[in-house]
């Protein structure tokens, strides 16, 4: 996520929030529709003249992005979705803090989104390529820890920026560079350069920068993001052959502090010698002023498609964007059934709004709802979640047909599979759910189950050990030890 103010800090004061108060087509709210680009797809209220320049924008960005990550045009599996509000209010409805200028989390069906006010898109591109850089990154580095995450973005977000490099070929199609100091940095160090004038300490102890969790204080708010880019830029541009092999290692075994520490053994986070070490580089670094950026070319695809969205699948898109809840469990409850009320009386026959009320699930009822919308593959993958045993497989089968890209169903028919003895029928769907969201910790722990069942234990125990790092649930902590003593048994 990337919040403008993380790194000028701003104050609004607000009050009592009036929750959902966007309005769908049904209650005279603006038209949404979808366009279906190379990698995107775009859903909106604005104007059909602004979604031209809006896709060719965000194709441009993508381009760019990827071709400073790995400097070429590789294919990425799927496509992510930005929802674009053409009323900066409705955005404002959408999210809790007044400085945030876009975020990605999940959809209700686990589709990556990005949400954004579509002025954004156009007044600030290097937004739309910090969440695009966030999103492309995590299908290189699985696991990642939250300095290198923000840094990476704000290491590649520049590639957007308007001003234009002048080292810059002459006639490059589009002349931006990776590892600028981005919009705001200048804002964000200054205080922090003063305050270490003034005391003598680090703004950020190199310890905490390592182990940062991501969260910004007010007191000394864009201290994280702003020493996450420090850090990244002074290893690429100073110990560029070292770093390299850090993110190799990074992206193999989705383990951070062995990485870290297999490659930087002098800045060792638990010894503190060496974290007063790597806090003189950094400041020596930052206080030289010289930050070295390239100049990065790519082409893009404009093109795109378009297809109405219904107004109650419109209210299934907000609900799953939502960051923005009432603190009371009770009124979040309240609020979510509202949304789901209204969507239902829109179109009760909506597989995916019935699946969503699910105190109301009635599975006879809504079986019938899926074989009536057999092109629906939430439908079927709901289907597959609460139907008998026999039925499951059949239903998630149809769900990864009417669309190949759900992880979600790929990786359920492929625990199905694996679960009833039939590992090698599996391991095509577990490997493409993964391929599709290598962040996902489930779909990480269901190839490590198909690749024990297959005989291939150091493989299940290196997959099971991303699994743990990338979502430490007991579970597979739980999982982790089963593998090991089994494996251990194995080579006996």
């Amino acid at each position: 996520m990337r919040i403008t103010a993380a790194l000028i800090p701003l104050i609004l004061l607000l009050g009592s929030p009036a929750f959902a108060s966007f309005r769908c087509p049904a209650r005279g709210g603006a038209q949404w529709r979808e366009y279906r680009s190379a990698h995107f797809l775009i859903d909106t209220d604005a104007r059909i003249e602004h979604v031209e320049s809006m896709v060719q924008r965000l194709e441009q960005m993508r381009a760019l992005v990827l071709q400073a990550l790995v400097g070429e045009q590789v294919e990425i599996p799927g496509r992510l979705r930005v929802l674009v509000f053409a009323d900066e209010s409705d955005f404002r409805d959408m999210v809790s803090d007044p400085n945030t200028a876009g975020y990605f989390r999940l959809g209700s069906f686990g589709e990556p989104t990005v949400v954004v006010p579509k002025n954004s898109l156009s007044s600030d591109p290097e937004l739309g390529a910090h969440e695009i850089a966030h999103y492309l990154s995590y299908y290189l580095f699985p696991v990642q820890p939250r300095w290198f995450a923000e840094g990476l973005a704000e290491w590649v977000q520049t590639v957007a920026a308007r001003r234009e490099l002048p080292s810059a070929p002459t006639g490059s199609h589009f002349r931006r560079g990776a590892g600028a100091a981005f919009g705001n940095m200048a804002g964000a160090l200054q205080p922090l350069l003063a305050r270490y004038i003034q005391t003598g300490t680090p703004a950020l102890p190199a310890k905490d920068l390592l182990t940062w969790s991501g969260t910004e204080t007010e007191t000394y708010a864009g201290r994280g993001h702003a020493w996450s880019w420090l850090l990244y830029h002074w290893l690429w541009n100073e110990r560029g052959k070292a770093f390299s092999e850090y993110q190799k290692r990074l992206g193999d075994s989705g383990d951070p502090d062995g990485s870290w520490r297999g490659v930087f053994p002098e800045f060792d986070p638990n010894k503190p010698e060496a974290m007063a070490a790597l806090e003189k580089e950094l400041d020596r670094y930052r206080f030289s002023g010289t930050f070295r950026a390239f100049p990065v070319q790519a082409e893009s695809d404009g093109r795109f498609s378009e297809g109405p969205i219904s107004s109650s699948d419109l209210h299934l898109l907000i609900l799953g964007a939502r960051s923005r809840w009432p603190s009371d469990k009770g009124e979040r409850e309240a609020l979510r059934n509202s949304i789901l009320d209204e969507a239902f009386a829109e179109d009760p026959g909506n597989p995916a709004v019935i699946s969503q009320r699910t105190e109301k699930l009635d599975p006879v009822a809504f079986a019938n709802a899926v074989r009536a919308r057999p092109a629906d593959y939430r439908g079927w993958y709901v289907l597959g979640t609460i139907a008998p045993p026999a039925e499951k497989e059949a239903a998630f089968r149809k769900a990864v047909e009417a669309n190949p890209a759900s992880g979600r169903a790929l990786n359920n028919l492929a625990w199905l599979l694996v679960t009833s003895g039939r590992a090698q029928e599996a391991l095509p769907f577990a490997n493409r759910a993964l391929d599709l969201a290598p962040w996902e910790p489930s779909y990480v722990d269901t190839l490590a189950e198909v690749a024990l069942r297959l005989g291939k234990c150091a493989e299940a125990l290196q997959l099971e050990r991303r699994a743990v790092a990338s979502g430490p649930s007991e579970s597979f902590r739980k999982r982790q030890a089963e593998i090991e003593q089994r494996c251990r048994g194995a080579a006996k």
